[in-house]
Protein backbone atom coordinates (compact mmCIF):
# COMPACT_ATOMS: atom_id res chain seq x y z
CA UNK A 1 0.00 0.00 0.00
CA UNK A 2 1.71 3.49 -1.57
CA UNK A 3 1.44 6.48 0.84
CA UNK A 4 -1.38 7.94 -1.05
CA UNK A 5 -3.75 5.11 0.04
CA UNK A 6 -2.91 5.30 3.43
CA UNK A 7 -4.05 9.01 3.30
CA UNK A 8 -6.62 8.42 1.72
CA UNK A 9 -7.66 6.24 3.91
CA UNK A 10 -6.92 8.36 6.93
CA UNK A 11 -8.70 11.27 5.83
CA UNK A 12 -11.38 8.94 4.88
CA UNK A 13 -11.62 7.53 8.26
CA UNK A 14 -11.30 10.97 9.92
CA UNK A 15 -14.73 11.93 8.04
CA UNK A 16 -16.30 8.68 8.95
CA UNK A 17 -15.78 9.33 12.58
CA UNK A 18 -16.83 12.77 12.37
CA UNK A 19 -20.59 11.47 10.36
CA UNK A 20 -21.01 8.99 13.78
CA UNK A 21 -19.73 11.92 16.12
CA UNK A 22 -22.36 14.25 14.72
CA UNK A 23 -24.64 11.61 14.66
CA UNK A 24 -24.31 10.80 18.22
CA UNK A 25 -24.18 14.52 19.36
CA UNK A 26 -28.13 14.87 17.74
CA UNK A 27 -29.16 12.10 19.89
CA UNK A 28 -26.87 13.04 23.26
CA UNK A 29 -26.40 16.25 23.06
CA UNK A 30 -25.03 16.94 26.39
CA UNK A 31 -22.83 13.78 26.52
CA UNK A 32 -19.42 15.14 27.80
CA UNK A 33 -17.56 12.17 25.55
CA UNK A 34 -19.64 12.15 22.67
CA UNK A 35 -19.05 16.36 22.75
CA UNK A 36 -15.37 15.40 22.96
CA UNK A 37 -15.36 12.92 20.28
CA UNK A 38 -16.93 15.91 17.84
CA UNK A 39 -14.96 18.00 18.30
CA UNK A 40 -11.94 16.16 17.73
CA UNK A 41 -13.34 14.60 14.80
CA UNK A 42 -14.20 17.70 13.49
CA UNK A 43 -10.65 19.52 13.79
CA UNK A 44 -9.25 16.22 12.51
CA UNK A 45 -11.53 16.39 9.17
CA UNK A 46 -10.61 20.49 9.20
CA UNK A 47 -6.86 19.62 9.19
CA UNK A 48 -6.92 16.88 6.96
CA UNK A 49 -9.03 18.85 4.35
CA UNK A 50 -6.73 21.53 4.36
CA UNK A 51 -3.24 19.41 3.91
CA UNK A 52 -5.28 17.90 1.39
CA UNK A 53 -6.13 20.78 -0.65
CA UNK A 54 -2.67 22.15 -0.16
CA UNK A 55 -0.66 18.55 -1.24
CA UNK A 56 -3.11 18.80 -3.95
CA UNK A 57 -2.55 22.25 -5.00
CA UNK A 58 0.97 21.82 -6.02
CA UNK A 59 -0.25 19.56 -8.60
CA UNK A 60 -3.06 20.59 -9.95
CA UNK A 61 -6.78 22.40 -9.09
CA UNK A 62 -8.46 20.74 -5.90
CA UNK A 63 -12.05 21.08 -6.41
CA UNK A 64 -11.23 23.62 -9.83
CA UNK A 65 -10.20 25.96 -7.35
CA UNK A 66 -7.53 27.87 -9.68
CA UNK A 67 -6.46 30.57 -7.70
CA UNK A 68 -2.82 29.99 -6.65
CA UNK A 69 -3.21 25.93 -7.27
CA UNK A 70 -1.50 24.38 -10.11
CA UNK A 71 1.83 25.41 -8.76
CA UNK A 72 3.92 22.86 -10.12
CA UNK A 73 2.56 23.18 -13.89
CA UNK A 74 2.28 27.03 -13.69
CA UNK A 75 5.71 27.27 -12.74
CA UNK A 76 7.54 24.67 -14.53
CA UNK A 77 10.24 26.90 -16.26
CA UNK A 78 11.33 28.13 -12.56
CA UNK A 79 11.17 24.71 -11.47
CA UNK A 80 13.09 23.46 -14.74
CA UNK A 81 15.69 26.43 -14.06
CA UNK A 82 15.53 25.64 -10.16
CA UNK A 83 16.26 21.71 -10.47
CA UNK A 84 19.28 22.45 -12.97
CA UNK A 85 20.73 25.33 -11.31
CA UNK A 86 20.76 23.34 -8.20
CA UNK A 87 22.31 20.16 -9.89
CA UNK A 88 24.80 22.02 -11.56
CA UNK A 89 25.59 24.62 -8.78
CA UNK A 90 25.14 22.86 -5.67
CA UNK A 91 25.00 18.66 -5.68
CA UNK A 92 27.60 18.67 -8.82
CA UNK A 93 29.62 21.02 -8.02
CA UNK A 94 33.31 22.10 -9.07
CA UNK A 95 35.17 21.94 -5.57
CA UNK A 96 32.90 18.46 -4.65
CA UNK A 97 33.89 16.99 -7.79
CA UNK A 98 37.34 17.74 -7.38
CA UNK A 99 37.23 16.67 -3.83
CA UNK A 100 35.41 13.04 -4.79
CA UNK A 101 37.91 12.47 -7.64
CA UNK A 102 41.01 12.77 -5.51
CA UNK A 103 39.77 10.02 -3.63
CA UNK A 104 39.54 7.46 -6.29
CA UNK A 105 42.93 5.30 -7.38
CA UNK A 106 41.85 5.02 -11.21
CA UNK A 107 45.48 3.85 -12.20
CA UNK A 108 44.85 1.27 -9.11
CA UNK A 109 41.54 -0.41 -10.70
CA UNK A 110 42.80 -0.15 -14.08
CA UNK A 111 45.97 -2.33 -12.93
CA UNK A 112 43.49 -4.49 -11.31
CA UNK A 113 41.26 -4.57 -14.31
CA UNK A 114 44.45 -5.43 -16.70
CA UNK A 115 45.73 -8.31 -14.41
CA UNK A 116 42.40 -10.19 -14.18
CA UNK A 117 42.42 -9.85 -18.28
CA UNK A 118 45.77 -11.47 -18.72
CA UNK A 119 48.45 -8.45 -17.58
CA UNK A 120 51.42 -8.06 -20.30
CA UNK A 121 49.62 -10.95 -22.38
CA UNK A 122 46.36 -8.56 -22.39
CA UNK A 123 48.04 -5.81 -23.61
CA UNK A 124 50.04 -7.87 -25.84
CA UNK A 125 47.01 -9.00 -26.96
CA UNK A 126 45.21 -5.91 -27.38
CA UNK A 127 48.19 -4.01 -28.83
CA UNK A 128 48.79 -6.10 -31.92
CA UNK A 129 45.06 -6.27 -32.85
CA UNK A 130 44.53 -2.42 -32.68
CA UNK A 131 47.98 -2.27 -34.98
CA UNK A 132 46.41 -4.72 -37.29
CA UNK A 133 43.36 -3.15 -37.71
CA UNK A 134 45.16 0.47 -37.64
CA UNK A 135 46.89 -0.68 -40.70
CA UNK A 136 43.78 -1.95 -41.99
CA UNK A 137 41.81 0.69 -42.34
CA UNK A 138 44.26 3.20 -42.81
CA UNK A 139 46.08 1.09 -45.93
CA UNK A 140 50.29 0.45 -45.93
CA UNK A 141 50.90 3.52 -48.54
CA UNK A 142 49.06 5.97 -46.33
CA UNK A 143 50.70 4.82 -42.91
CA UNK A 144 54.31 4.44 -44.10
CA UNK A 145 53.39 8.55 -45.73
CA UNK A 146 52.48 9.46 -42.56
CA UNK A 147 55.43 7.92 -40.67
CA UNK A 148 58.12 9.32 -43.42
CA UNK A 149 56.33 13.05 -43.10
CA UNK A 150 56.88 12.36 -39.21
CA UNK A 151 60.22 11.04 -39.26
CA UNK A 152 61.61 13.92 -41.68
CA UNK A 153 59.75 16.70 -39.42
CA UNK A 154 61.42 15.19 -36.09
CA UNK A 155 64.82 14.62 -37.85
CA UNK A 156 65.50 17.89 -38.01
CA UNK A 157 65.83 18.00 -34.24
CA UNK A 158 68.21 15.29 -34.28
CA UNK A 159 71.43 16.46 -33.26
CA UNK A 160 73.24 12.58 -34.51
CA UNK A 161 77.10 13.86 -34.75
CA UNK A 162 77.06 13.36 -30.48
CA UNK A 163 75.39 9.85 -31.16
CA UNK A 164 77.82 9.00 -33.87
CA UNK A 165 80.71 9.56 -31.55
CA UNK A 166 79.05 7.45 -28.91
CA UNK A 167 78.58 4.61 -30.79
CA UNK A 168 82.53 4.64 -32.20
CA UNK A 169 83.47 5.00 -28.72
CA UNK A 170 81.23 2.08 -27.57
CA UNK A 171 82.72 0.47 -30.66
CA UNK A 172 85.74 1.01 -29.63
CA UNK A 173 85.49 -0.03 -25.99
CA UNK A 174 83.29 -2.94 -26.88
CA UNK A 175 86.44 -4.72 -29.49
CA UNK A 176 84.23 -3.97 -32.52
CA UNK A 177 87.17 -1.34 -34.05
CA UNK A 178 89.08 -4.49 -34.25
CA UNK A 179 86.47 -6.60 -35.43
CA UNK A 180 86.02 -4.46 -38.53
CA UNK A 181 89.20 -3.96 -39.51
CA UNK A 182 89.82 -7.63 -39.60
CA UNK A 183 86.40 -8.13 -42.17
CA UNK A 184 87.99 -4.87 -43.91
CA UNK A 185 91.34 -6.68 -44.47
CA UNK A 186 89.77 -9.66 -45.04
CA UNK A 187 87.52 -8.29 -47.40
CA UNK A 188 89.99 -6.33 -49.29
CA UNK A 189 92.15 -9.41 -49.91
CA UNK A 190 89.12 -11.56 -51.05
CA UNK A 191 88.31 -8.46 -53.89
CA UNK A 192 92.45 -8.11 -54.22
CA UNK A 193 93.07 -11.63 -55.30
CA UNK A 194 90.15 -11.59 -57.78
CA UNK A 195 91.16 -11.54 -61.49
CA UNK A 196 89.43 -8.35 -62.30
CA UNK A 197 91.93 -6.91 -59.94
CA UNK A 198 94.60 -7.78 -61.75
CA UNK A 199 93.27 -6.85 -65.25
CA UNK A 200 92.98 -3.26 -63.23
CA UNK A 201 96.24 -3.21 -62.20
CA UNK A 202 97.52 -4.03 -65.61
CA UNK A 203 95.51 -1.05 -66.94
CA UNK A 204 96.31 1.33 -64.68
CA UNK A 205 100.26 0.53 -66.06
CA UNK A 206 99.36 0.21 -69.33
CA UNK A 207 98.21 4.06 -69.29
CA UNK A 208 100.99 5.01 -67.30
CA UNK A 209 103.07 3.92 -70.25
CA UNK A 210 101.12 5.26 -72.52
CA UNK A 211 101.51 8.71 -70.88
CA UNK A 212 105.46 8.20 -70.62
CA UNK A 213 105.03 7.40 -74.39
CA UNK A 214 103.11 10.16 -75.57
CA UNK A 215 104.96 12.45 -73.72
CA UNK A 216 108.52 11.30 -74.28
CA UNK A 217 110.60 12.09 -76.92
CA UNK A 218 111.36 9.77 -79.78
CA UNK A 219 114.61 8.42 -78.18
CA UNK A 220 112.57 7.85 -75.10
CA UNK A 221 109.98 5.75 -77.50
CA UNK A 222 112.72 3.86 -79.08
CA UNK A 223 113.72 2.87 -76.14
CA UNK A 224 110.70 1.61 -74.44
CA UNK A 225 110.10 -0.23 -77.77
CA UNK A 226 113.62 -2.12 -77.72
CA UNK A 227 112.92 -2.84 -74.02
CA UNK A 228 109.62 -4.33 -74.70
CA UNK A 229 111.12 -6.46 -77.66
CA UNK A 230 113.72 -7.80 -75.30
CA UNK A 231 110.91 -8.38 -72.90
CA UNK A 232 112.50 -6.59 -70.32
CA UNK A 233 109.10 -4.75 -69.73
CA UNK A 234 105.94 -7.30 -69.34
CA UNK A 235 102.83 -5.57 -68.50
CA UNK A 236 101.49 -8.58 -67.20
CA UNK A 237 104.08 -9.66 -64.91
CA UNK A 238 104.19 -6.30 -63.22
CA UNK A 239 100.36 -6.84 -62.74
CA UNK A 240 100.97 -9.89 -61.08
CA UNK A 241 103.94 -8.65 -59.20
CA UNK A 242 102.11 -5.73 -57.84
CA UNK A 243 98.91 -8.03 -57.07
CA UNK A 244 100.85 -10.05 -54.90
CA UNK A 245 102.69 -7.08 -53.47
CA UNK A 246 99.31 -5.89 -52.45
CA UNK A 247 97.95 -9.50 -51.14
CA UNK A 248 100.75 -9.59 -49.25
CA UNK A 249 100.63 -6.27 -47.58
CA UNK A 250 96.65 -7.10 -47.18
CA UNK A 251 97.66 -10.14 -44.78
CA UNK A 252 100.17 -8.35 -42.68
CA UNK A 253 96.79 -5.60 -41.81
CA UNK A 254 95.04 -8.83 -40.51
CA UNK A 255 97.76 -8.82 -38.00
CA UNK A 256 96.97 -6.44 -34.86
CA UNK A 257 100.17 -6.15 -34.03
CA UNK A 258 101.21 -4.93 -37.37
CA UNK A 259 102.60 -1.35 -37.43
CA UNK A 260 99.73 -0.45 -40.73
CA UNK A 261 97.29 -2.05 -38.85
CA UNK A 262 97.85 -0.41 -35.62
CA UNK A 263 98.53 3.10 -37.81
CA UNK A 264 95.09 2.59 -39.13
CA UNK A 265 93.28 1.94 -35.87
CA UNK A 266 95.08 5.00 -34.41
CA UNK A 267 94.06 6.88 -36.92
CA UNK A 268 90.53 5.74 -36.72
CA UNK A 269 90.27 5.77 -33.06
CA UNK A 270 91.52 10.10 -33.81
CA UNK A 271 88.51 10.52 -36.09
CA UNK A 272 86.55 9.29 -33.70
CA UNK A 273 87.77 11.68 -30.44
CA UNK A 274 87.85 14.96 -32.82
CA UNK A 275 84.47 13.99 -34.44
CA UNK A 276 82.44 15.29 -31.64
CA UNK A 277 84.96 18.64 -31.82
CA UNK A 278 84.62 18.86 -35.73
CA UNK A 279 82.49 21.29 -37.60
CA UNK A 280 82.76 19.71 -40.93
CA UNK A 281 82.16 16.62 -39.59
CA UNK A 282 78.96 17.51 -37.98
CA UNK A 283 77.70 19.01 -40.89
CA UNK A 284 78.43 15.74 -43.06
CA UNK A 285 76.47 14.17 -40.77
CA UNK A 286 73.48 16.20 -41.46
CA UNK A 287 73.85 16.85 -44.88
CA UNK A 288 74.37 12.99 -44.76
CA UNK A 289 71.09 12.74 -43.08
CA UNK A 290 69.16 14.96 -45.35
CA UNK A 291 70.13 13.34 -48.05
CA UNK A 292 69.32 10.29 -46.76
CA UNK A 293 65.60 10.95 -45.88
CA UNK A 294 64.70 13.16 -48.78
CA UNK A 295 65.32 9.47 -50.19
CA UNK A 296 62.12 7.73 -52.00
CA UNK A 297 63.50 4.81 -50.74
CA UNK A 298 62.75 5.84 -47.49
CA UNK A 299 59.16 5.60 -47.47
CA UNK A 300 59.38 2.08 -49.46
CA UNK A 301 61.37 0.82 -47.11
CA UNK A 302 58.88 1.97 -44.31
CA UNK A 303 56.15 0.56 -46.68
CA UNK A 304 58.16 -2.87 -46.66
CA UNK A 305 58.64 -3.03 -43.02
CA UNK A 306 54.98 -2.40 -41.95
CA UNK A 307 53.79 -5.08 -44.75
CA UNK A 308 56.61 -6.80 -43.00
CA UNK A 309 55.08 -6.68 -39.51
CA UNK A 310 51.22 -6.49 -40.57
CA UNK A 311 51.84 -10.18 -42.25
CA UNK A 312 53.61 -11.09 -38.92
CA UNK A 313 50.82 -10.01 -36.49
CA UNK A 314 48.07 -10.94 -38.79
CA UNK A 315 49.33 -15.32 -38.76
CA UNK A 316 49.22 -14.91 -35.04
CA UNK A 317 46.10 -16.96 -34.94
CA UNK A 318 46.73 -19.34 -32.01
CA UNK A 319 48.75 -19.67 -28.88
CA UNK A 320 51.06 -21.75 -30.36
CA UNK A 321 51.91 -19.52 -33.06
CA UNK A 322 52.42 -16.34 -30.40
CA UNK A 323 55.18 -18.98 -28.40
CA UNK A 324 56.98 -19.14 -31.53
CA UNK A 325 56.45 -15.72 -32.96
CA UNK A 326 59.68 -13.94 -32.88
CA UNK A 327 58.19 -10.28 -33.28
CA UNK A 328 54.87 -10.90 -31.15
CA UNK A 329 57.46 -12.38 -28.30
CA UNK A 330 59.49 -9.12 -28.83
CA UNK A 331 56.43 -6.96 -28.51
CA UNK A 332 55.64 -9.37 -25.69
CA UNK A 333 58.58 -8.96 -23.82
CA UNK A 334 58.55 -4.85 -23.94
CA UNK A 335 55.10 -5.02 -22.58
CA UNK A 336 55.99 -6.82 -19.80
CA UNK A 337 58.92 -4.85 -18.90
CA UNK A 338 57.21 -2.09 -19.05
CA UNK A 339 53.81 -3.33 -17.34
CA UNK A 340 56.07 -4.96 -14.48
CA UNK A 341 57.68 -0.87 -13.89
CA UNK A 342 54.95 0.03 -13.63
CA UNK A 343 53.43 -1.62 -10.91
CA UNK A 344 57.06 -1.56 -8.76
CA UNK A 345 57.23 2.31 -9.31
CA UNK A 346 54.99 3.72 -6.83
CA UNK A 347 56.03 7.19 -7.89
CA UNK A 348 55.21 6.68 -11.55
CA UNK A 349 51.91 5.23 -10.56
CA UNK A 350 51.20 8.45 -8.61
CA UNK A 351 52.09 10.55 -11.41
CA UNK A 352 49.55 9.11 -13.56
CA UNK A 353 47.00 8.56 -11.57
CA UNK A 354 46.90 12.38 -10.63
CA UNK A 355 47.26 12.88 -14.67
CA UNK A 356 44.57 11.16 -15.20
CA UNK A 357 42.73 12.97 -12.32
CA UNK A 358 43.65 16.09 -13.93
CA UNK A 359 42.62 15.35 -17.48
CA UNK A 360 38.72 14.19 -15.90
CA UNK A 361 38.65 17.14 -13.84
CA UNK A 362 39.70 19.21 -16.94
CA UNK A 363 37.33 17.20 -19.07
CA UNK A 364 34.37 17.89 -16.70
CA UNK A 365 35.08 21.54 -15.97
CA UNK A 366 34.86 22.32 -19.48
CA UNK A 367 31.98 20.62 -19.93
CA UNK A 368 30.31 20.80 -16.24
CA UNK A 369 27.57 23.67 -18.31
CA UNK A 370 26.05 20.12 -20.22
CA UNK A 371 25.23 18.88 -16.79
CA UNK A 372 22.37 21.95 -16.37
CA UNK A 373 21.88 22.07 -20.14
CA UNK A 374 21.07 17.87 -19.51
CA UNK A 375 18.52 18.73 -16.51
CA UNK A 376 16.82 21.19 -18.47
CA UNK A 377 16.31 19.23 -21.80
CA UNK A 378 15.05 16.20 -20.06
CA UNK A 379 12.56 18.02 -17.88
CA UNK A 380 11.51 19.84 -20.99
CA UNK A 381 10.61 17.45 -22.54
CA UNK A 382 8.17 16.19 -19.77
CA UNK A 383 4.71 17.16 -20.04
CA UNK A 384 2.53 18.49 -17.52
CA UNK A 385 1.39 15.29 -16.22
CA UNK A 386 5.01 14.16 -16.46
CA UNK A 387 7.03 16.51 -14.50
CA UNK A 388 3.91 16.31 -12.04
CA UNK A 389 4.68 12.24 -11.65
CA UNK A 390 8.10 13.28 -11.28
CA UNK A 391 7.82 15.39 -8.12
CA UNK A 392 5.77 13.13 -6.77
CA UNK A 393 7.85 10.41 -7.42
CA UNK A 394 10.55 11.77 -5.64
CA UNK A 395 9.13 13.58 -2.96
CA UNK A 396 5.14 11.97 -3.06
CA UNK A 397 5.92 10.02 0.19
CA UNK A 398 6.37 13.03 2.58
CA UNK A 399 3.92 14.74 1.00
CA UNK A 400 1.55 12.52 2.02
CA UNK A 401 2.42 11.84 5.21
CA UNK A 402 1.70 15.93 5.39
CA UNK A 403 -2.25 15.08 5.00
CA UNK A 404 -1.90 12.50 7.84
CA UNK A 405 -0.20 14.44 9.93
CA UNK A 406 -2.89 17.15 9.06
CA UNK A 407 -5.26 15.30 10.26
CA UNK A 408 -3.31 13.68 13.47
CA UNK A 409 -2.65 17.49 14.24
CA UNK A 410 -5.31 18.53 14.01
CA UNK A 411 -7.12 15.79 16.23
CA UNK A 412 -4.94 16.73 18.85
CA UNK A 413 -5.40 20.23 18.56
CA UNK A 414 -9.21 20.18 18.59
CA UNK A 415 -8.29 18.30 22.14
CA UNK A 416 -6.89 20.78 23.65
CA UNK A 417 -9.00 23.59 22.26
CA UNK A 418 -12.21 21.40 23.66
CA UNK A 419 -9.97 20.31 27.19
CA UNK A 420 -9.13 24.39 27.17
CA UNK A 421 -12.84 25.53 26.75
CA UNK A 422 -14.36 23.25 28.93
CA UNK A 423 -12.04 23.34 31.63
CA UNK A 424 -10.14 26.68 31.34
CA UNK A 425 -12.23 29.43 29.63
CA UNK A 426 -16.03 28.26 30.75
CA UNK A 427 -15.28 28.30 34.04
CA UNK A 428 -13.38 31.75 34.27
CA UNK A 429 -16.11 33.44 32.50
CA UNK A 430 -18.82 33.68 34.99
CA UNK A 431 -15.79 34.47 37.48
CA UNK A 432 -15.08 37.45 35.12
CA UNK A 433 -18.56 38.55 34.31
CA UNK A 434 -19.14 39.25 38.20
CA UNK A 435 -15.75 40.36 39.11
CA UNK A 436 -16.66 43.40 36.20
CA UNK A 437 -19.92 43.56 37.29
CA UNK A 438 -18.78 44.39 40.91
CA UNK A 439 -15.76 46.93 39.61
Amino acid sequence: MNYRKKANLTLGAVFCVFLLALWLQRLYPISFGIRLLYFVAEAALVGGLADWFAVTAIFKKPLGWGYHTELIPRNRERLIEAVAAIVQTELLKMDLIRTKLEKVSFLDGIINFINKKGGAAYLTDSAVAFACKYAESKGLDSLSNKLTMFLQKAAKNWDLAPRVQEIGSWALKGGYIDQGLDRLAEGLWDKAAEEPTRELIASYLEGIKEEKVSSGGSIFRTLIGFVEKSDGLNINEAADALQVELLLTLRKLRDPQDPLRRELKDAVVNEINKAGLSHQFVEQIERWKEDLLAEAFVQDFIESLLKIIRDGLISLQSEDDRNTNTLYQGVYACIEKAWLNLQKNIFLRDKLNSLIMDTLFQLIQNEHHLIGNMVRETLSAYTDQDLNEFVEEKAGNDLQWIRINGSMIGGVVGLFVFLFLNFVYDPLIPVLQSFLLHH
